[in-house]
């Protein structure tokens, strides 16, 4: 049964890989609070604790949500699906920005983000360096608490098609037998593990600024503190 003394969790890109995982584990605790899913279209998915916003994520700071103290952000798409680095940035930036905005509008503490391997707002790299912006634009913010998870190419079934993506991952899985020493931080990494280190590093109701790297993501994460400790 829910827990109704706590608050609901907040989830943007509940639609994705991450996401959706993210969801299907925290409604999984029945201990624990309701969710709220912040989407653009309905997923048809609400009902029970679940519960769907349909908001315009280009005001998302305007999107009317309840209290929450803890939000999920695994907002992402692709520069080949979003058209362009301007679109692009508009969703791994200027959203995710948006979104990190109105959960402490409405009184978040900690704020956990699907960032990438490589973040680096000083990279040369446009994908790294978006991501890096990301991070360092969230951190702004003013969280008691944010946590950065930085994964490698991410394994599971997507209800888009990746081309490029998939045969990375296969050709990466391929010679994963060769992945040792430091390029064994590049390995894929299962979207459902990264969506546990997620739950897990926000049932330690962490301070400051927390960078989950790829290898500790595949390696897996100990929950701290017992479900519905939020």
């Amino acid at each position: 049964m829910e827990n109704q003394d706590l608050t609901p969790f907040l989830v943007a890109g509940a639609s994705g890989l991450v996401g959706g995982a993210l969801v299907r584990r925290l409604l999984a605790d029945e201990t624990g609070p309701g969710v709220v899913a912040v989407v653009r279209t309905p997923l048809g998915l609400a009902g029970g604790r679940l519960t769907e916003v349909v908001a315009d994520f280009g005001r998302l700071e305007k999107a009317k949500v309840p209290r929450c103290d803890t939000a999920f952000c695994a907002l992402g798409t692709t520069i080949g699906k979003a058209g362009s680095e301007a679109a692009f940035r508009a969703v791994d930036v200027e959203a995710v920005v948006a979104f990190a905005r109105l959960a402490h509008r409405v009184g978040a503490k900690r704020f956990l983000l699907v960032s990438a391997l490589g973040a680096d707002p000083r990279s040369k790299v446009f994908y790294n360096r978006t991501k890096g912006e990301a991070e360092e634009a969230v951190t702004a913010v003013g969280f008691e608490g944010v946590a950065f998870f930085r994964p490698s190419l991410l394994v599971g079934e997507r209800s888009e098609s990746r081309p490029a993506e998939r045969a990375a991952i296969v050709l990466s899985g391929l010679f994963s037998w060769a992945m040792a020493g430091p390029v064994a931080r590049w390995k894929p990494v299962p979207a459902e593990a990264v969506a546990a280190a997620m739950v897990a590093v926000a049932h330690q109701a962490f301070r400051g600024a927390r960078i989950v790297e790829n290898d500790e993501i595949r390696l897996g994460l100990r929950r701290k503190a017992p479900p519905g400790s939020l």
